[in-house]
């Protein structure tokens, strides 16, 4: 009866895993407190842990970034080592950074960027590693790290985020590189999908639209790290309807597993040529048991394809670790720089 109780309970305790951490160990959680920031002598700096519940980028420059409160519909300002520098309004906080950029002579932003988005449960730490060895490659004049609250909204939502990203950019950049990792592709691939609309649905001819459409002129190329293409197999069977797994994964933990086929409908081709960067170990039994014939860990191999890409990889890496290996940093480099 032990084992049985704990294997019953060992769904809950994985999706806990994902989320709690988040609320425990970082200092997001929304209250009272957080409205009388504004009124402390700016001199004070807040040490955050950079966004990992509630908080979501929607504004980059130089290594500054405005973080949105998706609870509070507030805003923050974050210099490069997550220190708290401003609180309040979006307006508030970007009058801020320019004051601040004024003393500091810090020159305009310019040039080619790669944002990376994370996966679902988890935040912009998991890529840092990548996007330090980006930086030290120099691949790109700024490489970051986009945080975005992944059990919080929407797929769509979260693909909106991005796009107010992406329009604060000031215009002097060129070119903009996107790299995804499990549901963070998804996030992408909505955003360079087609128009974001609440009632948007892809056309039959996905292929024939891909070349009608852009966001912005800028897009460049985009690597899918890990993505579930196809749903997520594990989200189904470890969220299914059981009411307290679906509250702590939120509208993105539906639509990966239970509500997958309404949102696969708001999914196209991406608009730019994209490479798809797959983890498995070769053979039909992959890192879990739990997903039928090879996989990550998390995603199947046989998920993460779609039609139009320009390459897709095998790497034997489970699901986070193409987070660290060094043969997917080469490939990511090679096709973001050369389309190889």
């Amino acid at each position: 009866m032990k084992h049985l109780c704990t294997i019953l309970l060992l769904p809950s305790l994985v999706l806990l895993s994902l989320v709690l951490p988040a609320a425990v160990f970082g200092q997001e959680t929304p209250g009272p407190h957080l409205t009388t920031l504004r009124k402390l002598d700016e001199r004070i700096p807040i040490k955050t842990t950079g966004g990992i519940l509630f908080w979501g980028d929607v504004f980059f420059d130089n290594g500054w970034h405005i973080q949105h409160n998706v609870v509070t519909d507030s805003y923050r300002l974050l210099d490069d080592n997550a220190v708290q520098r401003a609180y309040g309004t979006f307006d508030e906080c970007k009058d801020r950074l320019a004051s601040i950029q004024a003393d500091e002579g810090t020159p305009p932003m310019s040039g080619t960027i790669a944002v990376i988005l994370h996966g679902f449960g988890s935040n912009s730490l998991m890529t840092r590693n990548l996007a330090d060895w980006l930086r030290e490659r120099e691949t790109h004049d700024y490489v970051f790290c986009m945080s975005y609250p992944s059990t919080m909204q929407s797929i769509l939502n979260h693909a909106r985020m991005l796009d107010r990203l992406v329009q604060n950019l000031p215009p002097a950049v060129t070119r903009i590189d996107f790299i995804g990792h499990s549901l963070g592709s998804l996030v992408i691939r909505r955003y360079l999908s087609g128009p974001l609309e609440d009632d948007w649905q892809v056309p039959d001819d996905r292929m024939a639209f891909r070349r009608t459409f852009s966001p912005d002129p800028r897009v460049g190329r985009f690597v899918m790290l890990g993505p579930p293409n196809h749903g997520a197999v594990i989200a189904t069977r470890l969220i299914g309807n059981d009411p307290i797994r679906r509250f702590l994964t939120g509208k993105s933990g539906d639509e990966l597993g239970m509500n997958w086929q309404e949102v696969e409908k708001t999914l196209g081709i991406p608009c730019c040529p994209f490479m798809i960067v797959a983890g498995g170990r070769g053979n039909n039994m992959g890192f879990s048991l739990l997903i039928p014939g090879d996989n990550d860990g998390m995603v199947s191999t046989e998920g993460t394809q779609l039609e139009g890409a320009e390459k897709w990889m095998l790497f034997n890496v489970g699901h986070n670790e193409m987070l660290l290996s060094q043969p997917v940093f080469n490939a990511i480099e090679r096709f973001l720089l050369r389309g190889e």
